[in-house]
């Protein structure tokens, strides 16, 4: 399993990337919108072996998906889909709070404090693509306290999966105000060698930005059953 986009890309590859990211964050890029190259081209002024790469890494990511007859597409998530992602998410995310040793060594608590402030001034930026990949290296952190690496890929791995269901939150200035909170109460609970707490805002942590996509995509759904 390989995650987290890969470092060595060329410049103008992670560019696109980071553009389709932050235009999936600010819904111009919505649940089974096609992925056209030559809209992608024109759209961020880039070549088409370009786009080809940079879809290439993103359906490895898991974030864009290529049904059978169709391009590449950003996947809509159905409620059994979205149940059954969290659920796994869930189990990971408990097991990594259970596993986590106490006391955390004072320099990866500090790594991590400090990666909790970053996040927190990129919120302050309104900077959508800084905002989720500090996002993305606090879990990183926090979640490799664990000392399991099978475990910590698993979460970061996931993470990627759920991001088409999850970006909506970086938009988000209540979601988001959370998410900083949330931030601050987990290494608190670190900190305090509270395991209890920190299970539970490890599951916790995850819900606001489940309900955005629920309501945006799946309130119909709901209603019809």
């Amino acid at each position: 399993m390989r995650p987290q986009i890969d470092s060595e890309l060329p410049n103008p590859v992670a560019a696109v990337i980071a553009a389709i990211e932050t235009d999936i964050i600010r819904g111009r890029i919505l649940p089974r919108t096609r992925l056209i190259e030559d809209h992608l081209m024109e759209d961020y002024d880039a070549k088409r072996h370009v786009v080809r790469a940079a879809l290439a890494e993103l359906q490895r990511l898991g974030v864009v998906v290529k049904p059978r007859h169709r391009g590449a597409e950003l996947p809509l998530f159905d409620a059994r889909a979205l149940t059954d992602l969290y659920a796994m998410r869930t189990v990971l995310h408990r097991a990594a709070a259970q596993a986590t040793p106490f006391p955390v060594p004072r320099l990866r608590l500090a790594e991590l404090t400090q990666a909790m402030r970053a996040h927190a001034a990129a919120a302050g930026s309104g900077d959508l693509i800084r905002i989720h990949r500090e996002n993305m290296r606090f879990h990183r952190l926090l979640y490799g306290l664990c000392d399991n690496p099978y475990l910590a890929e698993s979460i970061r791995l996931h993470d990627w999966l759920s991001f088409p269901a999850r970006a909506y939150g970086a938009a988000d200035s209540s979601a988001l105000a959370q998410a900083c909170e949330e931030h601050g109460a987990m290494v608190d609970a670190l900190r305090a060698c509270d395991r209890e707490a920190l299970e539970k805002l490890s599951v916790q942590h995850m819900q606001r930005a489940r309900q955005i996509y629920e309501a945006k995509f799946l309130a119909g759904e709901a209603a019809g059953r």
